[in-house]
């Protein structure tokens, strides 16, 4: 398994994972996320592959040179619940060990998805993952943060979020 950077040969690998794992409130245009990952360093749009085939997609913010907010974290549904997504981020969590922090819906709020949304934190929390008892606003939803390790701040999620030109507001879990 590799994460490699976007080319034109993966983008429509890319965009059809990304429209399928996200709900559209989430979903940022396709075209600012490409000018982003071009015009901001340290902003990656990526793909994963396994034996040259696109089965999961990245979008990153790195904070310094070892800490990463992962603002997208999908694989293709055709094989989720395969382990792919534990190796990949395994692979993350190697690549940036001073931390990784990322976004998982809010639970306990009698969702539409709220099944989906309670297996995508377990799935989190299985994998390395601290829940930092923060919650951000953003994007029209609210969602836990979490974290790989204790060292990364509200403070670097909130640069990140500023880099990636998304508002956010967080407060304290209830």
């Amino acid at each position: 398994m590799e994460i490699i950077d976007v080319t034109p040969k993966t983008e429509a690998d890319w965009e059809r994972i990304y429209l399928e794992a996200f709900p559209e409130y989430e979903q940022r245009p396709i075209a600012d996320l490409v000018a982003m990952s071009e015009q901001q360093s340290g902003t990656r749009m990526q793909v994963i592959t396994d034996e040259d085939q696109v089965i999961g997609v990245l979008y990153l913010c790195e904070i310094g040179v070892a800490k990463a907010f992962v603002l997208y974290f999908a694989m293709d549904a055709a094989i989720q619940s395969k382990g792919y997504g534990s190796h990949a981020l395994a692979i993350l969590k190697e690549r940036y060990p001073e931390g990784l922090i990322l976004e998982a819906e809010e639970t306990g709020q009698q969702a539409e998805n709220e099944e989906q949304r309670v297996k995508r934190y377990a799935f989190y929390m299985r994998n390395g993952f601290q829940d930092k008892q923060l919650l951000s606003e953003n994007s029209g939803g609210v969602f836990h943060l979490l974290a790989t390790t204790e060292d990364v701040s509200a403070t670097e999620y909130l640069q990140a979020m500023q880099t990636l030109s998304i508002d956010a507001v967080i407060r304290r879990a209830q």
